[in-house]
């Protein structure tokens, strides 16, 4: 039996670091290129279980972890409130999500 790749959503108030974050895993900088470094679409990442082995190889070797998935496949959302549907829609299809909080500014409705 083949496991496809989890889901990952990331969600959060608008400039509280989600594409950055993702940028931080994926080598990219995608946040750099995006008007006012808002994001304004949704977009999907797919990170192999190669390069995830590469970056965190030596923790999952410590914890006596295998990854058995393909990979993990990533959804940025827009954080800003006129995008609560794309939102809706990324977390309508997640497995698991990331809740990226900006750590001055707290908690955000």
């Amino acid at each position: 039996m083949t496991i496809r790749s989890p889901i990952i959503v990331t969600v959060g108030h608008v400039d509280h670091g989600k594409t950055t974050l993702l940028d931080n895993i994926r080598g990219t900088a995608v946040a750099e290129g995006e008007p006012g470094l808002i994001t304004q679409y949704i977009s999907a990442s797919y990170v192999p279980t190669p390069v995830i082995n590469k970056h965190c190889g030596h923790l999952l070797e410590k914890m006596r972890i295998s990854l058995k998935i393909p990979g993990l496949l990533f959804i940025d959302t827009p954080g800003h409130e006129a995008f609560t549907t794309l939102r809706k829609r990324g977390g309508a299809i997640a497995d698991l999500a990331i809740l990226v909080v900006d750590a001055q500014e707290g908690f955000k409705p």
